[in-house]
């Protein structure tokens, strides 16, 4: 019997319109009313997240910035990952010889960004609906660095941190999105910590993704579930496939698991 229920938002929770459906909401609230949790494990920052906690009521905990920060359901940090001070003194020097890119710096709760006129950080904040302040001289407790550009610049950019700072964690969520954190930050060692928090084993676990960030996530899951839009290589690593975001993918898995 499976006892927690973990998933990622984007492409996977949310259809193509941002939204839950109707049917993945009734699915997911019948299983949190079985006493199962439901958690969310997202590169988003918290506040990206709680509109959902709060539409499927959940009461419980969420993964935010990829496993790099977990928060209680009162927005208390249970478990934290920072990239280190030296590392963003590097990260610094870099792009800053970058000027055209937006630079945005999340720090618990907060989002920090280099240039709040910025197009990129404006059209950041109309996505997520989140506003941004002005990024401090001196910031140390930061959970991710996000910087948008062209994809151009944004390729160039990440061949050269790669190559400067191999020890981060450093991909593309988009062509024009770079997202950097400390390697030790992964959803599957979030999840493992929530198990110990919830008393439950990575057998008793259900995990929902369709992306490569999801990869390490779907490897460790008792049942690891791919999306249907999910690329080929995350449908070959998870051990089963549901519909897509737009079909109910987890209503179905949740139905047949839980009644």
């Amino acid at each position: 019997m499976y006892k927690a229920i973990f998933s990622d938002i984007d492409g996977t929770l949310l259809n193509s319109q941002n939204k839950i459906t109707p049917k993945t909401e009734t699915a997911i609230k019948n299983v949190i009313a079985k006493g199962i949790p439901f958690i969310p494990v997202s590169a988003r920052p918290p506040y990206a997240i709680t509109p959902y906690t709060e539409q499927l009521q959940t009461q419980q905990a969420i993964i935010c910035y990829s496993g790099a920060l977990i928060l209680d359901k009162n927005l208390t940090a249970l478990y934290s990952v920072l990239i280190e001070p030296q590392d963003l003194i590097a990260l610094n020097q870099i792009l800053f010889n970058f000027p055209n890119i937006s630079i945005n710096h999340y720090s618990g709760l907060d989002w920090l960004t280099n240039d709040l006129t910025n197009p990129w950080a404006l059209q950041e904040s109309h996505i997520t609906g989140l506003k941004a302040s002005s990024l401090p001289e001196h910031l140390t407790n930061v959970h991710k660095v996000l910087v948008m550009g062209d994809a151009p610049d944004i390729q160039t950019l990440e061949q050269k941190l790669k190559e400067n700072l191999p020890h981060l964690s450093i991909h593309r969520s988009k062509p024009e999105y770079l997202e950097i954190m400390n390697k030790a930050a992964t959803k599957a060692k979030a999840i493992r910590f929530m198990e110990r928090y919830l008393n439950v084993t990575a057998d008793e676990v259900i995990a929902f993704g369709d992306n490569f960030n999801d990869l390490d996530m779907l490897e460790y899951a008792g049942l690891s579930v791919a999306m249907g839009n999910a690329p080929n290589e995350i449908k070959q690593i998870a051990k089963e496939v549901t519909a897509s975001n737009n079909e109910d993918g987890i209503a179905l898995i949740l139905a047949r698991e839980f009644g």
